[in-house]
């Protein structure tokens, strides 16, 4: 009998330690399930408290007139100003002019524009994000030497519709030479070169090497142009010197969004002293001027 007791206890203990296994499993499961939750919560609520920003931004469209989405090195750089200022960007994206126009009466923040001197009546800049270079690019078959404007006098020069390059070229656009203003898309004002319309039409890179620049160019798709030909002639030439360096920034209407700016500069300032900055090439788009 003593035996048989012995024995009862011993499977009730072994059933009793069971029993609390499966209890302490459950509880660390109902533990480990609230703290998903909880930190799905934290998450929600961090994202719900970051200052939505609305951002004027040139649309870009490809030779279809579908729109292309925003590159990837800008995508980079925005995060990185969303991250370390507690801020969401909404993009509003436009035709260039059209974005300008509205940043100019309106408001708000827009990101692409150059400094010319009428801008700068109105608005406060950011400091440079990224530098354009601004090339010459003709027929291969048809360069010219360009050393200054002087040397596009008499030219018909293919442009971005409402972009604005600098204060000396803008003031002599139509003066010293004849500006051809077109779509946001290179394939309409390449063609152009091609059929002798234009002289030569500016293409915006931040690429320092006009034979990369040269290269990029030639593999462009133009419209109605048989492929067998873009595969095997170098259509286009891009001329050694550019026309300028051109910096691009945020920027706002003075007196809105200083401290926005404010914010942005110091920013970039910590964004150019890291790793980050490295990991994300300052690119460009024609889109943007």
């Amino acid at each position: 009998m003593a035996s048989i007791r012995q024995g009862i206890n011993t499977n009730m203990a072994s059933q009793i330690l069971v029993d609390d296994l499966t209890l302490l499993r459950r509880t660390a499961h109902i533990f480990f399930l609230s703290g998903l939750l909880l930190f799905g919560l934290i998450q929600a609520n961090l994202a719900s408290a970051q200052t939505v920003v609305p951002l004027l931004f040139a649309e870009n469209r490809d030779e279809k007139g579908q729109l292309i989405p925003i590159p990837e090195h800008f995508t980079g750089i925005f995060h990185a100003i969303e991250k370390d200022l507690g801020i969401q960007f909404q993009f509003q994206i436009y035709p260039w002019n059209r974005a300008v126009k509205i940043a100019s009466s309106d408001g708000g923040l827009i990101f692409g524009l150059s400094i010319t001197p009428e801008r700068e009546k109105i608005f406060t800049f950011s400091q440079p994000v990224m530098y354009n270079y601004l090339w010459l690019v003709t027929r291969s078959d048809s360069t010219f030497s360009f050393r200054t404007l002087d040397d596009l006098k008499g030219k018909t020069i293919g442009i971005l519709r409402g972009s604005k390059y600098g204060g000396e070229f803008d003031k002599q656009k139509n003066v010293l030479f004849k500006a051809d203003e077109d779509i946001d898309a290179y394939g309409s004002r390449l063609s152009k070169v091609l059929g002798h319309r234009i002289d030569a039409m500016i293409y915006a890179s931040s690429l320092t090497n006009p034979r990369e620049v040269e290269d990029r160019v030639n593999k462009i798709i133009v419209s109605n142009e048989p492929t067998s030909k873009m595969a095997t002639q170098k259509r286009f030439a891009v001329l050694p010197i550019p026309v300028l360096k051109d910096g691009i920034h945020f920027a706002s209407l003075t007196g809105q969004n200083e401290s926005l700016i404010q914010g942005i500069n110091k920013s970039l300032t910590r964004l150019k002293n890291t790793k980050q900055a490295k990991k994300t090439p300052l690119r460009t788009s024609n889109s943007m001027q």
